[in-house]
């Protein structure tokens, strides 16, 4: 389904596989569950949150525990969050660094 040029107040709206364009989201809760990723563009997000629930949730847990796992595991989730912040990730797989470690251990 795609909104364009939509204005959501109040709302909780299930983003998997939907399209938004110029939409404005004021006071929502955005739930994804990890199924096919929403689309966004030239939106605007006011008092809103993202909610990740199944799926999505494991990947959030995934990402924190690599995190904390140690200094290479920091660096690990910081090189995703690079890629994302470049755009390199949408459509194909992504590979992470070794963490530069004595031994590409985690800590």
């Amino acid at each position: 389904m795609q909104y364009q040029n939509e204005t959501f107040k109040g709302e909780r709206i299930d983003l998997d596989g939907k399209m938004f364009h110029g939409c404005t989201f004021e006071s929502c809760e955005l739930v994804f569950s990890g199924d096919r990723p929403p689309t966004f563009s030239d939106n605007r997000f006011v008092d809103t949150v993202f909610v990740m629930t199944g799926h999505a949730t494991r990947t959030m847990y995934l990402l924190s525990n690599i995190y904390h796992a140690g200094d290479g595991g920091r660096q690990v989730v910081e090189d995703i969050f690079d890629e994302l912040r470049a755009g390199n990730i949408h459509g194909k797989e992504i590979t992470t660094k070794v963490p530069n470690t004595k031994d590409h251990s985690m800590a």
